[in-house]
């Protein structure tokens, strides 16, 4: 997943490349040149996914599904941090953490932060929550 404008960027760089890189690719009917061009498209494919799942949300649009477990709710802390505008650094500063500190969490999809500041970070973007417990 593409979380900031600077990785945008270089997504956009690298489809070009890979673009490139295809049309280089020996058009023969030789197995390996057919893995290569097969492979190069699915890199492609991959890319410009993420770059369409990342303009959206720069644009403010986000969707949150209603969450049936705590555990899902860091895939989307990401999300909810580039649809409301706010940068890694701006995050940081809010909490009183390092930009560092941010960029770990999101490189592991915020599974290494607990509950409290998950919460902390949803505060922090003016995220509510509701939890209901059902036996």
């Amino acid at each position: 997943m593409i979380k900031t404008d600077a990785q945008w960027e270089r997504t956009i760089v690298q489809i070009a490349g890979f673009r490139a890189a295809l049309k280089g690719v020996d058009r023969g009917s030789s197995k390996r040149s057919a893995a290569i061009r097969k492979s190069y498209a699915q890199i492609i494919q991959q890319l410009e996914h993420e770059v369409r799942e990342y303009e959206p949300l720069k644009s403010g649009r986000v969707i949150i599904p209603r969450l049936d477990r705590l555990d899902r709710v860091a895939s989307f802390i990401a999300k909810i941090r580039i649809a409301k505008g706010v940068s890694q650094t701006e995050l940081a500063r809010r909490l009183h953490v390092s930009k560092q500190v941010m960029s770990r969490f999101e490189e592991s999809d915020y599974q290494t932060a607990g509950v409290s500041t998950l919460q902390r970070i949803l505060d922090a973007l003016g995220m509510r929550t509701a939890i209901t417990l059902r036996q």
